[in-house]
Formats: structure tokens, C-alpha cells, sequence
């Protein structure tokens, strides 16, 4: 008999008895297959790819664009040379399972404050790096889809989006105070789940967003009130880290996972060269190899393909160190945010008087965790800072300095402080195809133009073009 007279037969003798859908949905479910993920699977999720693909984007480009790091095979993204570049995807992408995590946290039957804190601390992160990557961004009707069915939601204003992430920062400061205890398995790769812990992250992301904003905004009294409080990453134990574990190709340091050959495109810079040159750094033999002759060399930022690989052939630049950043899986780590980066924010605050305190105080304790993180003994770390050229001296260029190598992988986050102050100054290569500016944001994706056009449209008359050099809100604040 033919399947499909089968199941015309199956059909119609559970039409013809009364019974057949008597609890249908009792029946047909599947305990060991939920319909709804739990928090903690999600959890797992979002902190492990948002902190993996945040450090990946640092190592990949957020070093070139800082010139830490300059490449001798593709140069293209140091020359400019941007289409539709970047993490909109990303973002968007997680942001609703980071939404469905904060559903959970506040339903009745699965309430929990700590993931709720947990994920008004990513959703702000999210946002907070969309809106600094891009500009204006869809931020009140990103994820309205399901329930509401915006499919083309209106893009918000910086300000607009800024007001909402420092006020999830500020929520979530709340709701983890209440230290609310996970049961189980937590999922969380950063802090397992540690509410005492994830406070201290959103706090240490507040303090990095005030001060973002503060050209627009006076962020004092938030400032002080967060450093007052000392409830934010003041230790190396405190890092929002991933350690790898080595055992999968996902759960190992990207870089060892691919060819030599792509190791090798990338090498030290000559812009970071003379900044390690400069402060007699240790990071240098940390970070890069010596070359086949015993040198040091850099190559220059933005240089062409054809110009850069003759550099390379002619000089050989120094690659990045092969045993930490690509034999093994899992010595170098994935990180959101560093002990290091919130001194040098603390310091470059109490410079501009925003907070009180002692600015070389905490600036010391920024280039103290920055070093100490990468193994750097005490000892060292003292004769290091009591160099002339390391000692501080109120000068903010000098503090920037420090606080762009100290932002080594981690995202674009000096991309954004150089966009900020200016410092430490950067200029385009010799082969850039931008002319005389330094870029200061990515392009939308095309496909913004062709399936939310009439938002796109009015996003770019807003800002006054989509292209890489137009700035945004925090940029042009005049306070200082």
C-alpha cells in the first residue's frame, strides 16, 4: 500500500473518533525537548561568543586601527579601504537571545535578579558599541519584531542611546546588589554566574561610557559616585575574562586554530615600536618576536598591498609572539573589559577634575595591571615606572599612550578614546585611500539601504552622510 493511502487512513480515523485530540498538546510534548531554552543555556551562549568575538575584532583590527599592529598581506582595512565593515550583524544577531534572557529573569516563575543584571549589562554593551561603531542605530524598535512585527525600525539618536544603556547599566546595578544566588549550572564563561562579580562590570562599563560622553555632558557627580562606592574591576582577579579550555576548535584561541600562513600577515607596527621603544617596555618581547636577524623592526601603518609586501620581503618585520598568539590554545585570553583600562579612565578623570583623586595614583595602577596581567614582575613593574619617560607628568598624551597599549585586543575601545581626545595622535599611511582624515566610524551595511530604506535615509541626513568620517554626538562636545 502506498504511504500516502497510509496516511489518508491514519487521518481519517482520528476524525471519525471522538477522542483522538483529547490532550492533544499533553501527549504530543516532548519533556525531554523544551519548547523555551532555559537562561542558563543562553547565557552560556552570549558570554562566550560576545567576549570571544569583542577580543577577536581587537586582535583582528582594533590593533591596526590603533597601530599597535599593522599587516603585510590584506592591508586593506589600514588603508580605509571599508565597505560593510564591522559588527552590526553580530550584535543584532545576539541581542535578542540576550533579550529572551532578561524575559526569563523577570517572569514570574523563573525570576531571577541576578540574570536579569546579567543581561541589562550585555544589552548595554551591545547598544553601547553599536551606537560607537555606527552612529545612529535602531536601538528603541531593534527587537520588535516578534511581538510588535517592526521589521524596519526607525533609527535613534546617540544621545537617545546613550541615555538607555548607562540607565541598563544603572538598572543592573540594582538588580545585582540583591546578590540573588543561581542554582545549577549558571552557563556564564565570565564570572559563573557571580553577582557580586558582574556588579563590578557594570559599574566598570559606566564609568568607561561617562566618560565617553563627557565632552557633551557634565558626568561628575556619576563618576564620583561609582569611584566612592570602589563597587567596580579595581583588581586583576576582577577582569571580565575567558580562559580557553583548549578542548575544540570553538573553545581555543582563534588564531591557533588556523594556518601559519594567516598567523604571519600580521606584525608589529612602527607607530607601536617607538612607543615600546620609548618606555623601554617589557610588552614588546611579550606581544612580538624578534625578526631572523635578531631585530626589532616595524612595518608602517596603511601601506598598499604591493608596497607592504615588498616591506615585508625587504625588512622582515617582527610577527606577533608565534607561541603565545598561535601554538597555544589557550594562554592568551578573551576579554570584555580590564582592571587596566578603568585606572587609566579613573586617572584621565580626576586629570580633568571630573572625579577627585590623585591622577598619577591611579595611573600607576593602570600600567601596574596592565603589566602585571601580562606576567611582568613587581620589581620590574617599579623600575618601569620610575623611568623619566614612563614617570607621570600630568600629561594627558603620556596617559592615553599607556592606556592605548594597556587596550591590546580588546575590541576598538582605543580606536574610540583617539576619537574622543585626539590622543595619542595618529595619522593616516602612505597609501590611504581617505586622504587626510583618520576615520571615525564604520558605514552601514548595504543592506540597510535596500530593506529599511526610508530609516537608513533618515538616519544619514540626521548624522550628515554615511561615510567613515562623520563624527558622532560624543565626539563633538565641546566641555573640554
Amino acid at each position: 500500500m502506498k504511504t500516502s493511502n497510509i496516511v489518508q487512513i491514519l487521518v481519517l480515523a482520528c476524525l471519525l473518533i471522538t477522542g483522538c485530540t483529547d490532550n492533544f498538546e499533553e501527549i504530543n510534548t516532548n519533556p525531554n525537548a523544551p519548547e523555551t531554552v532555559s537562561a542558563n543555556l543562553l547565557t552560556a551562549t552570549v558570554t562566550s561568543e560576545i567576549t570571544r568575538t569583542l577580543t577577536q575584532e581587537g586582535y583582528s583590527d582594533g590593533n591596526s586601527i590603533t597601530q599597535l599592529m599593522a599587516k603585510n598581506n590584506f592591508p586593506g582595512f589600514a588603508q580605509f579601504d571599508w565597505g560593510d565593515q564591522g559588527m552590526w550583524n553580530f550584535f543584532y544577531g545576539i541581542l535578542p537571545e540576550i533579550d529572551d534572557i532578561l524575559q526569563i529573569s523577570r517572569n514570574e516563575e523563573t525570576q531571577n535578579s541576578t540574570y536579569e543584571g546579567i543581561a541589562l549589562t550585555l544589552r548595554a554593551l551591545c547598544f553601547a558599541n553599536l551606537t560607537d561603531l555606527y552612529g545612529n542605530v535602531p536601538y528603541s524598535e531593534a527587537l520588535a519584531g516578534d511581538i510588535e512585527g517592526i521589521f524596519t525600525p526607525v533609527y535613534d539618536s546617540q544621545e537617545m542611546i546613550y541615555n538607555g544603556v548607562l540607565q541598563d547599566l544603572a538598572n543592573a546595578d540594582v538588580a545585582l546588589a540583591a546578590n540573588q544566588s543561581i542554582s545549577g549550572t549558571t552557563g556564564d564563561v565570565i564570572y559563573d554566574g557571580d553577582p557580586a562579580q558582574w556588579r563590578k562590570l557594570a559599574n566598570a562599563l559606566r564609568l568607561r561610557y561617562l566618560l565617553r560622553i563627557s565632552k557633551q555632558r557634565d558626568v561628575s557627580q556619576e563618576m564620583q559616585a561609582i569611584a566612592s562606592t570602589g563597587n567596580y574591576i579595581n583588581t586583576n582577579a576582577d577582569n571580565a575574562t575567558l580562559t580557553y579550555s583548549g578542548t575544540s576548535n570553538t573553545d581555543s584561541w582563534p588564531q591557533s586554530t588556523g594556518r601559519i600562513g594567516g598567523f604571519d600577515e600580521k606584525s608589529l607596527c612602527d607607530t607601536a615600536l617607538e612607543y615600546f621603544n620609548t618606555f623601554n617596555d617589557p610588552r614588546l618581547d611579550i606581544w612580538f618576536d624578534r625578526n631572523s636577524e635578531g631585530k626589532w623592526v616595524g612595518m608602517p601603518i596603511g601601506l598598499n598591498q604591493d608596497n607592504a609586501r615588498a616591506f615585508d620581503d625587504a625588512n622582515s618585520p617582527s610577527r606577533l609572539d608565534v607561541d603565545l598568539f598561535y601554538y597555544s590554545r589557550t594562554d592568551a585570553q578573551a576579554y570584555i573589559i580590564k582592571n587596566s583600562e578603568v585606572q587609566f579612565i579613573l586617572a584621565e578623570a580626576a586629570e580633568r577634575g571630573i572625579i577627585s583623586g590623585d591622577a598619577e595614583a591611579y595611573y600607576n595602577a593602570g600600567v601596574r595591571a596592565s603589566l602585571s596581567y601580562w606576567g611582568v614582575d613587581d620589581t620590574t613593574i617599579t623600575t618601569y615606572l620610575a623611568q623619566p619617560a614612563v614617570s607621570y607628568n600630568g600629561s594627558l598624551e603620556l596617559l592615553l599612550t599607556q592606556k592605548t597599549i594597556a587596550l591590546w585586543n580588546v575590541d576598538y575601545q582605543g580606536w574610540m578614546n583617539y576619537r574622543r581626545t585626539g590622543l595619542p595622535a595618529l595619522e593616516p599611511g602612505p597609501d590611504t585611500l581617505n586622504g587626510a582624515f583618520y576615520p571615525v566610524r564604520f558605514l552601514y551595511p548595504s543592506s540597510e539601504q535596500t530593506l529599511n530604506t526610508a530609516n537608513y535615509q533618515n538616519a544619514v541626513n540626521a548624522m550628515g552622510g554615511d561615510n567613515i568620517n562623520v563624527k558622532g554626538w560624543w565626539e563633538t562636545g565641546t566641555r573640554y
